[in-house]
């Protein structure tokens, strides 16, 4: 709820003006509903129940209204993320930030994309944004730590995925953190994340399933990855080696790949 009203007073200031001053004349008058219903005698606290209930109504739809133009926005740079067309998406959000318009969970599919294009700093400087606008939302605090582990910086993706964690984010993220750790060199918080982990839903995410299993079994907890999942979630961990080669993500990552085609060939 916190995190709903300040995203609300943020995405204010983005609203065109007859927007504005409605949601702020509804909010008062739905105040003033509140108040007098509590101090009205009985028998006419139900039609100013009413009253309120249509007033919430009319606020909710001014929000949805003066929000329309980041609901296209988002809808439209999403599909040609999902699509794999990171060019595209980035010329829509661009477009969006140009005109001052952008909210938090804009700015945090653009720097997720600027990730995906292999731009690291511009990612980095955009999540931070993104998650300065929304501390207590583990959306951007997640992408921020995958663009701070595709940089090398482990330490720093790993107290990022904590903190995601700690503000609701899904037991998936502790494969994330997992990774950070063991790369830092944190075998037992590595175990400890990726034990956790275990049974979190992937949904279609054979990658974080496969880099899961891996390192499960690079610090002897589990057998080797089947052939199949190895397969199935390789490509993905390939195009990021190349993506990241110029960082010491990239270099580990392209160590990690050697193995698990070792791994394959051997079963």
């Amino acid at each position: 709820m916190i995190w709903l009203i300040m995203r609300l007073r943020r995405d204010f200031a983005t609203w065109d003006r007859p927007i504005q001053i409605s949601v702020l004349t509804g909010a008062i008058l739905l105040l003033v509903a509140l108040v007098v219903g509590i101090f009205a005698p009985p028998q006419a606290r139900a039609p100013i129940l009413i009253g309120a209930g249509l007033l919430l109504l009319v606020v909710q739809v001014a929000v949805l209204w003066g929000n329309r133009g980041m609901i296209n926005t988002y809808s439209q740079a999403q599909r040609h993320y999902l699509a794999g067309e990171f060019d595209v998406a980035v010329r829509v959000l661009e477009a969006a930030r140009a005109t001052g318009k952008i909210n938090a969970r804009l700015l945090t599919l653009l720097g997720n994309t600027y990730r995906q294009l292999g731009r690291l700093d511009e990612s980095a400087a955009v999540l931070y944004e993104a998650v300065d606008k929304t501390p207590d939302h583990y959306f951007p605090l997640i992408g921020f730590g995958r663009t701070l582990l595709a940089q090398g910086d482990y330490t720093a993706a790993a107290q990022t995925f904590i903190r995601a964690r700690a503000v609701g984010a899904p037991p998936l993220t502790l494969v994330d953190l997992g990774e950070a750790l063991h790369r830092q060199g944190d075998s037992e918080g590595a175990r400890a994340a990726l034990i956790e982990s275990l049974g979190a839903p992937f949904e279609n995410m054979p990658e974080r399933a496969l880099m899961q299993a891996y390192l499960l079994y690079r610090l002897g907890e589990t057998e080797a990855p089947e052939p199949a999942l190895i397969a199935a979630g390789l490509p993905f961990w390939a195009a990021a080696s190349e993506r990241f080669a110029h960082t010491p993500y990239g270099a580990a990552l392209y160590d990690d790949i050697q193995s698990m085609h070792g791994l394959a060939g051997e079963q």
